[in-house]
């Protein structure tokens, strides 16, 4: 039988400073932890593949596009929460 795959920590740097993100930690909680505000974000349209995870990652819909396509962040939407950030394998979240 597989054995299933346990979290792993995200590490997320943010203007300059790095913070990790243990499994099952809120981004704003471990960004609050290490002293670091989110600030409003936005997708890199070079960076960004449009493979959707940070899409799913969006608790409030802010962001939006086409599979394959990049996407963009609605800022009228966005609670800079950061979920995104530890979602983007790409780095194509960047702030705004």
């Amino acid at each position: 039988m597989a054995e299933a795959k346990k979290p792993k920590e995200v590490v997320i740097t943010l203007n300059g400073v790095q913070f990790v993100v243990p499994p099952g930690t809120k981004v704003k909680d471990a960004a609050a932890a290490a002293g670091v505000e989110i600030p409003p974000l936005k997708v890199d349209p070079e960076k960004c593949k449009g493979c959707q995870m940070c899409t799913k990652a969006c608790e409030t819909g802010a962001i939006s596009g086409e599979k394959k396509e990049p996407h963009s962040i609605d800022q009228s939407l966005c609670i800079r929460c950061g979920e995104c950030l530890a979602k983007c394998k790409l780095g194509s979240i960047v702030p705004a």
